[in-house]
């Protein structure tokens, strides 16, 4: 099932899962239910978010203070989980201070560089609460865009923030790269997906109930496609991002093979996967958290 959300016109639209009726509310009337952070009200539901950084010592404080005040001013049950994913420089040092002194935040580290899949499946590992999102630590998702998404969450199984700047903020070269790769695994698996890297907001206990393979960028292509699969509800959120990356120039042939592999394995990985086992209304399984985090420790100490 999808929803939309329209921050023009402060809607959202669909079937909304509250006290099991179907609803069409704008914002004035969510915030009656409780459901959105207006006059004074928190979002009834708790966040986990999970920030991780390679080597950003310059952005990093800035990046977590912007990301804590904006989520603080949504939820009144958040943590922040910062990962220093193998940074040779001060990133981790700096983690590490931030958890003293701002609330909810907490630092670990990889012993070293992981990359961006395995160390959401760390912070997943470490999460605490109903719902789960990741925000790299370079400010690529600028915390300014994150009140529309937040207040979409418990809308759907499943937020899906897409960049509608994107062609703005990439290359030419980054920006067809993208598109094509969004466009190909919609191909794939007869999906209508905006944008597959967004950063969604997933339920926890969903996650949890997933194996997932990916450790590079296809990660969250293999997480949505499994749970869409699986008859999971998502709404997709239209944000501003703030990449400013100019570095790439020419399409490299290491890269096309790089990506031509990771869809030839997200195929067949998603082509096996029985989207019967996932059940979107229990309650959380100790035993499919205790397998991520043996998982997740076994990942870090590699």
């Amino acid at each position: 099932m999808r929803l939309s959300y329209s921050p023009a016109t402060s809607t959202l639209n669909g079937y909304y899962s509250m006290d099991n009726r179907a609803a069409d509310l704008s914002f004035p009337e969510l915030a009656k239910h409780k459901t959105i952070p207006a006059g004074g009200a928190f979002i009834a539901r708790s966040i986990s978010i999970v920030n991780p950084a390679l080597n950003e010592e310059t952005v990093l404080e800035g990046v977590v203070r912007d990301i804590s005040k904006q989520v603080a001013a949504s939820f009144m049950h958040y943590e922040i989980i910062l990962i220093d994913d193998g940074s040779t420089d001060k990133t981790g040092d700096i983690m590490d201070r931030l958890a003293t002194q701002l609330p909810n935040v907490r630092s670990i580290r990889n012993r070293h560089n992981l990359g961006l899949g395995s160390s959401y499946q760390r912070g997943l590992a470490e999460a605490r609460c109903d719902y789960l999102m990741m925000l790299c630590g370079d400010g690529g998702m600028p915390a300014a865009s994150l009140p529309p998404i937040f207040a979409a969450v418990g809308s759907a199984d499943i937020v899906v923030p897409f960049i509608t700047n994107l062609k703005q903020i990439k290359s030419p070269v980054r920006y067809f790269t993208s598109r094509t790769y969004t466009n190909l695994l919609n191909i794939l698996f007869g999906q209508k997906i905006k944008y597959y890297n967004g950063l969604p907001v997933h339920r926890v206990d969903l996650l949890r109930q997933l194996r997932i393979n990916s450790t590079g960028f296809a990660f969250q292509g293999e997480i949505l496609t499994k749970l869409l699969r699986s008859g999971c509800s998502m709404t997709e959120v239209g944000v501003a991002g703030a990449e400013m990356t100019r570095n790439s120039s020419a399409l490299r042939l290491k890269g096309l093979l790089n990506i031509a592999k990771v869809l030839a394995l997200l195929v067949w990985e998603v082509r096996r996967f029985d989207g019967r086992q996932i059940q979107r209304d229990v309650r959380p399984n100790p035993a499919a958290h205790d397998d991520i985090m043996d998982r997740a420790a076994f990942a870090a100490e590699a």
